[in-house]
């Protein structure tokens, strides 16, 4: 078996370079968005939904993108990085 370190240094798999954003769905399934009342939110994006589900399957990953230094940039962030994606080139604006 190998070194746990060994796979931190082996080279990336899946480099996603795009947008990484939030989705907001309602919870009431199929009523009008006049008519919703709460929302649940998780990642969006194309770019960054292939990041986070190849990182779930087990490929090193990688997200090239900008977020902002706000409640939305840091929740794209941290989820990205819960999933195992290098998040180290994902750029933060103010």
């Amino acid at each position: 078996m190998s070194n746990p370190t060994d796979v931190d240094q082996r080279p990336l798999d899946v480099i996603c370079l795009g947008r990484a954003a939030v989705d907001l769905y309602s919870e009431q399934i199929g009523s009008r968005l006049e008519d919703a009342s709460s929302f649940a939110k998780y990642l969006g994006g194309s770019s960054a939904n292939i990041a986070y589900g190849s990182a779930r399957l087990g490929l090193k990953s990688a997200m090239l993108t900008r977020v902002g230094d706000e409640h939305m940039g840091r929740f794209v962030r941290e989820e990205l990085a819960r999933a195992g994606v290098d998040v180290s080139h994902v750029v933060t604006d103010p």
